[in-house]
């Protein structure tokens, strides 16, 4: 994030199973670490790295679980479901309108939800997208609204937009300070970035994705940003679940150097790897005592099937979009049709679990 060379490794962390961002097993044996200048966790970059991530994207099929369909939010309160793309966009509009025309980016890549999400609700805006390739051009360029797909970098982008998107990206970048730092022209004055990330104090289970190069606190990406000349205006970690969604303008002044000193990424990491193992532990002492399923199918009992393997007889899912199919060659069930009697270890954090 910041430059620095050096990281410092966190222990243990070879002995975990990998997972990929896209939902599928990934072997043990990653490398994880600390930089000491900036408090920034992150995957250690060196050709191992690399190569995974390679692999991991030639054969990236996004939402695989549900046949290509959005995964979708449950609502803490009601339980309701809707799409991800949907809420995160009725959020932002509710705490900053937008107005009736503009023109939009979405940096990224996938099946183009937030853009079809968007054109249903302002129609009047005109949409862009770029990507790194052009696997999904014609699913993209078949979107309403969709104007322009470029597979080009973003400072050879041309013209301006109002409103720049970048929903699960900034982890994926080796580089995200040189991609923020290109972005910034190609705001209009008074437009908008939005910028959204795992929090992996909110969710442990993202250090274990192995194609995710940083791993942000809400501390390590403001100050990303406020050093790249935006300046934040709003963060929300209620809006999507595990997520942190942040608003940012450009910044009128110069930035002023870091603001806070006292973040401890080193022991906040290690307390995560740490309530990770747990899991591993009381899930594993769980499956002896009868017959017993995961709740999930996505990152945490992706991984936490392969820690434990045998012992796990199904998976459970709200999604009706999922439930009926096989995850990892066992069956998904509704919670209503789980068999009697047994135990189901639920793959979340603390908070999340107690709602469900």
């Amino acid at each position: 994030m910041c430059g620095e060379s050096a990281v410092e490794a966190l222990p243990g962390y070879e002995s975990f199973h990998g997972v990929t961002s896209d939902c599928k097993p990934w072997r043990k044996g990653g490398r994880l670490g600390v930089c000491p200048a900036c408090g920034g966790v992150q995957k250690v970059i060196d050709s191992a790295w690399q190569s995974d991530t390679d692999k991991i994207y030639r054969d990236y099929t996004i939402y695989h679980q549900s046949a290509g369909a959005e995964q979708p939010v449950f609502d803490v309160v009601s339980g309701a479901p809707s799409a991800r793309s949907e809420r995160l966009l009725k959020c932002l509009a509710s705490h900053t309108p937008w107005p009736e025309t503009g023109r939009l980016l979405d940096i990224g890549w996938g099946n183009g939800a937030l853009l079809r999400a968007f054109g249903r609700i302002a129609p009047r805006w005109s949409l862009a997208r770029t990507e790194l390739d052009d696997k999904s051009r014609s699913v993209v360029e078949g979107i309403d609204h969709v104007e322009a797909f470029f597979t080009i970098p973003p400072a050879q982008i041309p013209g301006t937009y109002d409103l720049i998107t970048m929903i699960h990206v900034l982890e994926h970048i080796i580089t995200p300070k040189r991609l923020l730092n290109s972005l910034r022209n190609k705001l209009t004055d008074g437009g908008l970035l939005v910028v959204e990330v795992p929090e992996f104090l909110q969710n442990p289970f993202d250090l274990l994705i192995t194609d995710h190069c940083t791993h942000f606190s809400a501390a390590t990406v403001i100050e990303l940003l406020r050093s790249t000349g935006y300046e934040v205006v709003l963060t929300a970690t209620d809006w999507v679940p595990k997520e942190l969604t942040i608003v940012a303008l450009k910044a009128k002044g110069q930035y002023r150097g870091r603001t806070d000193t006292a973040f401890s990424s080193f022991e906040s990491a290690m307390k995560c790897l740490q309530w990770l193992k747990s899991v591993v532990e009381t899930a594993r002492a769980t499956a002896k005592n009868g017959e017993f399923g995961l709740f999930g199918t996505a990152i945490g009992a992706t991984w936490l099937f392969q820690e434990l393997r045998e012992s796990v007889r199904f998976f459970v899912d709200e999604d009706v979009q999922r439930a009926g199919k096989n995850h990892m060659g066992i069956p998904i069930y509704l919670p209503q049709n789980v068999p009697n009697g047994s135990h189901v270890y639920l793959a979340l954090t603390p908070g999340i679990a107690k709602s469900i």
